[in-house]
């Protein structure tokens, strides 16, 4: 079971994210608070995998309140919720250690998927978001680089390694790529994941800014 915190000032936005995660099975909302502070009070208590965040906050923002989340001993993953993909706070959060981004206007079975992926270390962005992200691939993100830089990475893969890794970079759901590269959506997970093994990366949103270093997106 995926337990997940909620940090959002507004109401009714937490009830209706409340709703949808308790639609699923693997999912249960731990606890549901209205700003920052409280939030990174609440999981030095409880024990948390995802917090569901948003970004723009009166008194401590997201940005600021994915930071104190990460800095925790047990750090929960942070799903970012912003309402306009060419937020530049969007840059800031990630630098800041979210693992991924949703834009309000989401489909209600995007939520659930997305914690799913955070939870599991794979990262989540919402293909607008992702455009943003690329946009500013240049400048130095929280990104550990292994023994190799980032546009030679990718220089010795394979075509269809190529096609997964530009497929991420356009912010493409597993389900996505399935359809794209005519596999399923369990051999499209696997092979994503394969990849971020086989380049030392640690989620999707590197793979991401990877890709569009060695200029596979161009």
């Amino acid at each position: 079971m995926i337990r997940v915190m909620l940090i959002d000032d507004d109401h009714d936005i937490r009830e209706s994210l409340r709703l949808i995660l308790d639609s699923v099975g693997d999912v249960a909302v731990v606890a549901d608070v209205d700003c920052g502070e409280r939030g990174v009070a609440v999981a030095r208590q409880l024990r948390v995998d995802v917090a569901v965040v948003d970004l723009r906050m009166p008194d401590m923002d997201g940005v600021e309140t994915t930071r104190l989340l990460r800095l925790l001993p047990e750090p929960p993953a942070v799903l970012v919720l912003t309402a306009f993909s060419t937020d530049d706070s969007v840059l800031d959060a990630l630098a800041a250690g979210a693992s991924g981004f949703l834009l309000k206007n989401f489909r209600p079975e995007e939520l659930p998927a997305a914690v799913r992926d955070i939870a599991a270390g794979r990262g989540a962005l919402a293909p607008s978001v992702a455009a943003t992200v690329i946009r500013e691939a240049v400048r130095p993100l929280a990104m550990p680089t292994p023994d190799r830089s980032g546009p030679d990475d990718l220089s010795d893969l394979t075509e269809r390694e190529r096609d997964l890794a530009r497929a991420v970079g356009h912010g493409m759901s597993n389900a996505r790529i399935a359809t794209h590269l005519g596999i399923s959506a369990a051999s499209a997970k696997t092979y994503v994941s394969r990849l971020l093994e086989k380049l030392g990366l640690q989620n999707r949103t590197q793979l991401a800014i990877a890709a569009h270093r060695a200029g596979l997106l161009s």
